[in-house]
C-alpha cells in the first residue's frame, strides 16, 4: 500500500466497518471526514483525537502538538491536555528523545495545554523517531461543531493560506535541495502560523455551520472530507486561493501543486455569511479568503483560474508524500517538475 492515509474507500471497508458497537453518550462516533469524538459530559462535550506525525525531522514536537490541537479546534473546542506516545530506533540517542519532549512540552505551554501522560519507548520496529499525540478538549454542549454541519448555499472560507506545514517541512529538512536559501526566519513565519486554535474558537462562537482543519491532501482534501461528511457537494475556486510565495517557489521547483500539500495551520469553514466571517477573523489578525462554496451536489469539483472544471478524486494523495515516495524510487531531488 502508498504511504498516507487510507482513502475512504478502504478506511469504509477495513476499519470503520469493524466497529460496531456505540455508546449513547457518544454524541460525534467515528466516521469519513471527522476528526474529533465527541462525548456528552453534562453541560459539556469532551472532544478526543489522536495523530501521528510521520513526515517530518526536525521540530517532531512542535508539529504534533499543533496537529492534534488543530483537530480539536476544528471542532470549536479548547484544548486542555495532551498523551504522548514517542517511538524511537534502536541507538537513539537520550538527548535526542528530550529535545523532542522539551519541544512538546514548551508548544503546549503556549497554547496552556497540559502534557498528561504517554509512553516512551525504543524499538527495533521503527526506523525513524514517530511522534503520536492524543488530545483531549472541551466545548459547551451547545456550541460544538463537526465536519458533517456544512449546507448547501455556505460560504467556505480558508484562513491563512496553503501548504503551511508542509513548506516548513521542506524548507527545513529539504532545503539543500532548492536553488535558493531559505533563511531561519523565513521558516519560523511558517511554523509560527501552525495553530489554527484562535480561529477556530472565533469560529464557533460565530455559528459555523462546519470546520475542517486543512492536513493531509491539503485544501483539496479537506474539502472533500467535509462533502463526504457532510453528503454535500462544493466548488473551490483556484484563484482565490492564497499561496505564499514561498510556498510558491518551493513547489515550482519540486513540481508540487499547493492545493494538494500538507496544510496544518490552515482551517476550512462553511459558514451561512463568509464575508462577515472574514471580517471578524481579520478583526481579530487572522487573514482569511473566500474560497468557494457548498453546493446540493455529492462531489466537490475544484474550478480552475481559467474556468474549467475538475472533481475533487475520492481520495487526494498528499503532494508530500508523493514527493517521499519519489525519492524512495532513486530521484535523489524528488522533483515532479522544473523551476519556470
Amino acid at each position: 500500500m502508498k504511504a498516507g492515509k487510507l482513502s475512504g474507500e478502504l478506511l469504509e471497508r477495513m476499519v470503520l466497518s469493524a466497529i460496531r458497537f456505540q455508546r449513547d453518550d457518544v454524541l460525534v462516533h467515528a466516521g469519513l471526514g471527522e476528526d474529533c469524538a465527541v462525548i456528552d459530559f453534562g453541560e459539556e462535550v469532551c472532544l478526543i483525537t489522536s495523530d501521528p506525525i510521520t513526515g517530518a525531522v526536525q521540530g517532531l514536537g512542535e508539529l504534533a502538538v499543533h496537529v492534534a490541537c488543530n483537530d480539536l479546534a476544528a471542532n470549536g473546542g479548547t484544548p486542555v491536555g495532551v498523551q504522548v506516545v514517542l517511538l524511537v530506533p534502536e541507538g537513539t540517542k537520550a538527548e535526542y528523545i528530550r529535545q523532542v519532549m522539551e519541544d512538546i512540552h514548551a508548544t503546549a505551554a503556549k497554547l496552556e495545554v497540559e502534557v498528561i501522560g504517554g509512553h516512551t519507548e525504543v524499538t527495533s520496529r521503527v526506523r525513524d523517531c514517530v511522534v503520536s499525540i492524543t488530545a483531549i478538549g472541551r466545548a459547551p454542549k451547545g456550541r460544538y461543531v463537526t465536519s458533517h454541519g456544512a449546507k448547501p448555499g455556505d460560504d467556505l472560507v480558508l484562513t491563512k493560506g496553503v501548504g503551511i506545514e508542509a513548506t516548513a517541512i521542506l524548507a527545513r529538512d529539504f532545503g539543500h535541495l532548492l536553488p535558493f536559501e531559505v533563511a531561519p526566519e523565513e521558516i519560523a513565519a511558517f511554523t509560527g502560523q501552525l495553530s489554527v486554535v484562535p480561529e477556530g474558537l472565533l469560529a464557533a462562537d460565530c455559528g459555523v455551520h462546519a470546520m475542517h482543519d486543512v492536513t493531509e491532501g491539503g485544501l483539496l482534501g479537506a474539502a472533500r472530507e467535509i462533502c463526504l461528511a457532510a453528503g454535500v457537494g462544493a466548488e473551490i475556486w483556484e484563484e482565490q486561493v492564497f499561496v505564499p510565495e514561498l510556498t510558491r517557489r518551493i513547489c515550482r521547483h519540486l513540481g508540487l501543486d499547493p492545493l494538494a500539500l500538507l496544510s496544518s495551520g490552515a482551517m476550512l469553514m462553511a459558514a451561512p455569511k463568509g464575508a462577515e466571517l472574514v471580517e471578524r477573523l481579520a478583526e481579530a489578525g487572522i487573514a482569511a479568503f473566500l474560497v468557494g462554496k457548498i453546493t446540493a451536489g455529492s462531489h466537490p469539483v475544484l474550478i480552475r483560474t481559467g474556468g474549467e472544471q475538475v472533481p475533487i478524486k475520492a481520495h487526494v494523495e498528499d503532494e508530500l508524500w508523493r514527493f517521499f515516495a519519489r525519492r524512495e524510487e532513486g530521484n535523489g531531488d524528488g522533483r515532479f517538475g522544473h523551476e519556470g
